[in-house]
């Protein structure tokens, strides 16, 4: 099956559901909750009914996507009721904290279509659908060709999902995986009504005072390893409390990632990790810049994470704890 055909598939089993279940990544980001967005739109333009989910989803950190407020971080229960489920921007199904679920179901003769489409590297799929596409900058870039191939007329509310996620995955077009391709789809979201100055200035948080100490605070903290060239660096919980950033969560909505994608490129620097401490959990954020010599996906997955190759992330359970040689997480 070719991947117009995979589309074409995939609309058909959304369009004729009784119910959709739409599943986004644990503790979403903007691409996959403004993937998760585009296609609510769709689904609620033609009248289908669903339900939204995305594990530990920060409530209003990201209320400038279009739906995101559609998004529960309930459980769902009953898999079975609906007659299709559809995982955007997940990885694997371990990301959806659904995947013993998903799993049992897939193992009936009879059970909801499973659709994944995704721009992570594959990592066992074993759902009904898979559309896959890793030379795809975002998602949201998948569902533009989705939409594209079913003549879906693109409105202003998807165009702003498609442009944030676009936004957010390149680090503002100016990561390695910016192709010509992802410039295009942005401009044409642009003539669709997509507002660059209000995304652009929610995806690269603000200038505020606090972001500049968060940025200080990061880099005085910063070791490097010359001959590894593998960059390191640490919030503590202390820190989150010290430097106010629950309190500016949603102005501040992807510091970390600009933060380490910043050290990435830092001269010298191949790796860059970034931990932080939130709630007893240990959030790893990685950065390579080495060309394709280092997966850094590979090794979020020796921590039950995932992503590209070029940027990963994972969580842990525990809390951060310094040592003479760099930092280590301690589980409670």
């Amino acid at each position: 099956m070719n991947l117009e055909e995979k589309f074409k598939l995939a609309y058909s089993r959304l369009l004729n559901a009784n119910q959709v279940l739409v599943i986004g990544h644990i503790s979403p980001d903007p691409d996959a909750l403004a993937s998760m967005g585009a296609i609510l739109e769709l689904l609620l333009a033609k009248g289908v009914k669903f339900y939204a989910y995305a594990d530990n989803k920060i409530e209003g950190l990201y209320s400038f996507i279009p739906h995101e407020e559609l998004v529960q971080r309930e459980k769902p229960s009953f898999l079975e009721q609906y007659s299709v489920i559809l995982i955007l921007d997940c990885g694997s199904l371990e990301r959806t904290n659904l995947a013993s679920e998903i799993q049992t179901l897939l193992n009936n003769k009879e059970h909801p279509f499973v659709i994944e489409i995704d721009h992570h590297q594959p990592y066992g799929s074993q759902t009904d659908l898979e559309i896959r596409l890793p030379d795809r900058a975002s998602t949201t870039e998948i569902i533009y060709e989705f939409f594209q191939s079913n003549k879906v007329e693109v409105d202003k509310n998807m165009a702003d999902c498609i442009l944030i996620g676009l936004m957010s995955d390149t680090g503002n077009f100016i990561h390695p995986n910016s192709s010509f391709q992802a410039l295009e789809v942005s401009s044409k979201m642009l003539l669709k009504g997509a507002s660059l100055h209000k995304i652009g200035n929610y995806i690269r948080g603000s200038n505020s005072l606090v972001a500049l100490k968060i940025w200080g605070r990061v880099f005085a903290r910063l070791k490097y390893n010359p001959q590894t060239k593998f960059a390191y660096t640490a919030l503590t919980k202390e820190d989150i409390v010290e430097l106010d950033f629950i309190k500016y969560k949603e102005k501040l909505a992807d510091i970390f990632g600009d933060i380490v994608s910043f050290i990435s490129y830092l001269p010298g620097v191949d790796v860059a990790l970034l931990l932080r401490e939130e709630n007893n959990v240990v959030k790893g954020s990685l950065r390579a810049n080495n060309g394709n010599l280092i997966d850094v996906s590979q090794i979020a997955r020796l921590f039950g994470g995932g992503g590209h190759k070029r940027a990963a992330g994972f969580s842990l359970q525990g809390s951060l704890e310094e040592t003479g040689w760099g930092w280590r997480v301690v589980k409670k």
